[in-house]
């Protein structure tokens, strides 16, 4: 049985799944003990799945049962972004110094993977040990190494080349603190290890700790002995498995489904909920209003409605793009000046006013301060149409495919599909950047799900263009 730990915002939604997928659920909080009808269970997780930030799941733990658990998510939830270490979190490895400026040598891992390890003097090809205490999770990230080997149990890690003793910030209680410093103290006196009491440690025995130490330690001395006779560029230890996932927002609407056959949850309370502020409270009071009887369709148009008002009244609005590399594009804000109810959800014209130069994207057309971009999106709906005006002269349309965006009071936000398709002002029409879209399905960054339905609107869009094309006049 996978024991999973989970914390955050989507807590009920996930703690479902799990459930759904036969885990067993750890250190729940009295909320979702009292929502899924379990018990408290003290036992230490192999696997804890929480916020990273506010579109992205943490799921870290053991190999053989995080990254199980890990693909289960994926699976449940469609249409997310993937990105996974390669190197686990805290793993073991020879490495080799392939470059040295001043104290920052870059080290060559196994897998063809590269790490940075501060306060390093080798030469290039001097073979050395190193741990990963930063993977390496979406492409523009980097190993950051150490030279301390670090293993991880249930309850505590233990450390060789540093002698801390940490705790968890969850270890609260300040009578168990104390007891397991002077525990760790007399059971590590003179070794010159390290240790971190995990959260689990709040549970755990005397005999279950001590004895996890004993093995550690012994882990320990064999990583150490091996890492000395090892004469090759070779993983030692792997670590622990870390894992993000990335939610757009039809994955949130997954969420949304798998909570509310939990407790009363309204349309969109995910997207609501991770925009947080007062937004947050108003999604509470609304699902309140649900458990009391009031008709949860009602409830859910009725805040969508408010939302839009919101938005519609806004001098500017943010408007973030997601990229499937992880990083976050804030564009040039605009201001809504058409909202049109098309049968099919709310459509929305947003009138953009550039300030920079430059070439405009995939038009190949010079960029001048002042020119105009009319967004168009439509809730539900698969694409972003951008529509650049000069004065009145129509220079180009450039079609984003992008995740249904969700419409927040402030904010307009969408993940990116990579492709693209491009409508010059003489009428022709390509699309562009369709080995970005193969590149990240062929890394397993974007799911099939994903990767299927771009395909599905790309040849929509390409069979009728003019559909998708904003004209003023």
């Amino acid at each position: 049985m996978i024991r999973v730990r989970i914390r955050g915002i989507a807590a009920t939604a996930l703690s479902r799944i799990v459930l759904d997928k036969g885990y067993s659920i750890v250190q729940a909080s009295q909320i979702i003990q009292d929502r899924l009808g379990i018990g408290f269970d003290e036992s230490p997780a192999d696997v804890t799945i929480k916020d990273s930030d506010r579109d992205e799941l943490l799921v870290l733990g053991f190999y053989g049962k995080a990254d199980k658990v890990y693909d289960e998510l994926v699976e449940a939830l469609e249409y997310v972004y993937r990105w996974v270490s390669p190197l686990g979190l805290y793993s073991l490895h020879i490495g080799r110094v392939v470059e040295r400026e001043n104290d920052i040598c870059i080290v060559e891992l196994p897998g063809g993977y590269r790490g940075i390890l501060s306060k390093c003097s080798l030469e290039p090809g001097r073979l050395i040990p190193v741990s990963v205490i930063r993977p390496r999770l979406k492409p523009f990230e980097e190993f950051r190494l150490s030279r301390e080997v670090r293993v991880v149990g249930e309850y505590v890690s233990l450390i060789y080349g540093s002698s801390r003793i940490t705790l968890s910030e969850h270890i609260r209680d300040r009578d168990r603190r104390d007891y397991l410093l002077a525990l760790a103290a007399t059971k590590l006196m003179g070794s010159g290890l390290g240790i971190h009491f995990r959260s689990s440690s709040r549970f755990g025995s005397d005999e279950a700790i001590l004895g996890e130490i004993d093995d550690l330690k012994k882990m320990l001395t064999d990583l150490v002995s091996k890492a000395k006779d090892t004469k090759e560029v070779k993983t030692l230890y792997m670590g622990e498995f870390i894992g993000l996932i990335g939610l757009t927002g039809p994955a949130k609407e997954k969420l949304d489904h798998y909570r509310s056959l939990v407790t009363p949850t309204i349309s969109f309370h995910h997207s609501y909920k991770t925009h947080g502020g007062c937004l947050s409270d108003i999604v509470d009071y609304s699902e309140k209003l649900i458990g009391n009887g009031v008709d949860p369709g009602r409830v859910s148009e009725t805040l969508h409605r408010y939302i839009l008002d919101q938005i519609k009244c806004r001098p500017l609005i943010n408007i973030i793009h997601v990229k499937p590399d992880g990083r976050k594009l804030k564009l040039t804000p605009g201001r809504i000046i058409e909202v049109r109810d098309e049968g099919e959800g709310e459509t929305l014209v947003v009138r953009r006013i550039l300030r920079g130069t430059g070439v405009l994207d995939g038009l190949g057309v010079e960029k001048k301060p002042g020119d105009i971009d009319y967004m168009i999106l439509r809730e539900g709906d698969w694409w972003i149409s951008h529509n650049y005006y000069r004065g009145d002269e129509w220079i180009g349309s450039y079609i984003n495919i992008n995740t249904p965006p969700e419409i927040l009071p402030d904010t307009i936000k969408y993940h990116d599909l990579a492709v693209d398709i491009i409508v010059n002002r003489d009428g022709k029409t390509r699309i562009v950047d369709l080995d970005e879209l193969e590149k990240y399905y062929g890394e397993n960054i974007i799911t099939e799900k994903l990767y299927n339905k771009a395909k599905e609107v790309i040849e929509e869009i390409m069979n009728n263009p003019e559909k998708y094309i904003y004209k003023t006049v």
